[in-house]
């Protein structure tokens, strides 16, 4: 045997190895791949569940959020209403500060308080 046919002997042996050794590894990365697929699954399944309840909650908060907003335009609908009133109200009582009508009846009640006490007098005598 030669130097050359030992040394490819050596090669031979080598390679074999450094197959075997390759296959092993290959093995246990699949494995490790594998389990890193199975925990992302899991964290997908978890996930979809929340998603939902996540969508759903959205889907809640757009309902009281519009039906807020809508409170709130009856609640500015209303407080307008409320200041026409009072507008209304303070407007009517200028109209009657300055109302002839008002001295009408303030000159027929001195009318009547006149006749009365020209009624009590004259039934004195």
């Amino acid at each position: 045997m030669t130097v050359i046919e030992i040394l490819l002997i050596v090669l031979i042996i080598s390679a074999s190895a450094l197959c075997i050794f390759l296959i092993f590894s290959i093995s246990k990365l699949l494995k490790e791949v594998e389990a890193v697929r199975a925990d992302v699954h899991g964290f997908i399944e978890k996930a979809n569940p929340v998603l939902d309840n996540l969508t759903e909650v959205s889907q809640k908060a757009s309902r009281i959020v519009s039906e807020a907003e809508n409170y709130w335009d009856e609640l500015d609908r209303s407080i307008k209403r409320m200041r026409e009133k009072v507008t209304d109200v303070t407007s009517l009582r200028v109209f009657r500060d300055d109302n002839p009508v008002k001295e009408l009846i303030t000159n027929l009640k001195a009318l009547s308080k006149g006749f009365s006490a020209f009624w009590q007098t004259y039934k004195s005598y």
